[in-house]
């Protein structure tokens, strides 16, 4: 589903998909840094652009480009499959060289599904050998549990993510984001 308006950040600003995304979108996916990570798409632009104006009418699924400050695109993130007071997160492939962009983008993001959407819980599945993601996404408080093995023989780690977790977590990640310099006296 399309969102109007920005969800904007100090570091960040996210913008539903469009199909004037769709190249960027579809190359992020075809970046090796990310495909060992994420399902691998191999389509060309005119069907990208048919999965994006799916998606923006499809209910229950949020997909935002992340923008820096300076206007450029450099990232992916979404909430998506909501079921009543549940959904999940993912598509999170940041290129951001500041750690507090993709901090931030994911803060929005579970800012916009708790506050706007009104969900509870957003669960989160990652490779069990994506360390960094791993590690990332503990800053979140979610509760992990032991890895499980999908279809293709990949472990995967379930995370799920409280609303009421996520309002502790997030006052204190945002103290570290949005700590003001302060002033030395002379």
């Amino acid at each position: 589903m399309a969102v109007t308006g920005t969800l904007e950040g100090r570091y960040v600003d996210l913008k539903s998909c469009t199909e004037d995304d769709a190249e960027f979108t579809r190359d992020i996916r075809k970046d090796p840094e990310f495909v060992k990570y994420l399902p691998a798409i191999d389509n060309t632009l005119e069907q990208q652009k048919a999965w994006i104006r799916c998606q923006r009418e499809k209910s229950g699924d949020y997909f935002f480009v992340v923008w820096d400050k300076e206007g450029k695109r450099i990232g992916t993130i979404s909430i998506y499959g909501v079921d009543g007071d549940h959904a999940e997160s993912g598509r999170l492939a940041i290129k951001g060289s500041n750690p507090f962009q993709a901090l931030e983008a994911q803060i929005l993001a579970f800012r916009f599904a708790y506050g706007a959407l009104g969900l509870e819980c957003i669960d989160a599945f990652i490779y069990a050998d994506n360390e960094r993601a791993i590690r990332f996404n503990k800053q979140f408080a979610g509760k992990h549990y032991p890895p499980e093995t999908d279809e293709n023989g990949r472990k995967i780690i379930k995370i799920e993510n409280w609303r009421k977790d996520f309002e502790t977590v997030d006052k204190k990640l945002s103290s570290i984001l949005y700590r003001e310099k302060k002033k030395r006296s002379k």
